[in-house]
């Protein structure tokens, strides 16, 4: 296993984002991590499909597929990640942005100016688009993920992308354990 830190993370991103190539970003949560491994029980279990999905986006061996979670974190799991076929996967640092809110504001201030404020770009978020549409332009579609229910929501999400999908360029999921189900299908499914 590899994992690169929050400056290395950002120099990547903005290299990718720069290239104007197709690639995906996808950050995993702890429980994504757990729902994969089978520790989630009782009410809080993810469905199978919902937990198939978040398994196919990690183990991903496209070039063009980049993997991100807490580095802390990944490091504590290391001793689980072969009998998932992780030993060898690259891992992004997921909390680049937040890294650079709290510690460089200005880098972060930058770097979401530069490459969503003044893009056109398709917002998938559990929050409302009063809540987070100041960082994105104004030309930028938004699209709510109901939080209550969101293991259901994955085809029909979908859907509304795939709506957008010749119009945008670009697809930001500001949904974590959501996100990590339904990149495989954006992936597969959208430009």
């Amino acid at each position: 296993m590899k994992t690169y830190n929050s400056k290395e993370t950002i120099i990547k991103v903005t290299e990718l984002m720069e290239k104007k190539k197709r690639f995906a970003f996808v950050a995993y949560t702890r429980s994504s991590f757990f729902s994969i491994l089978g520790d989630i029980k009782g009410d809080k279990k993810p469905p199978k499909n919902f937990v198939q999905s978040i398994l196919t986006s990690i183990t991903s061996s496209d070039p063009q597929y980049h993997s991100a979670i807490q580095p802390d974190f990944i490091y504590s799991q290391q001793d689980k990640l072969p009998k998932l076929g992780l030993k060898d996967k690259v891992f992004y640092d997921s909390c680049f942005l937040e890294n650079y809110i709290n510690e460089e504001h200005d880098i972060f201030k930058t770097f979401m100016q530069y490459y969503f404020k003044h893009n056109k770009v398709l917002v998938i978020s559990f929050q409302h688009k009063s809540n987070i549409g100041k960082f994105f332009s104004k030309d930028s579609a938004f699209i709510q993920v109901p939080y209550n229910d969101f293991y259901d929501k994955v085809d029909s999400i979908l859907a509304q992308v795939s709506e957008f999908d010749s119009e945008y360029q670009m697809c930001i999921l500001d949904c974590p354990m959501f996100a990590s189900a339904i990149a495989p299908k954006l992936w597969e499914k959208t430009k």
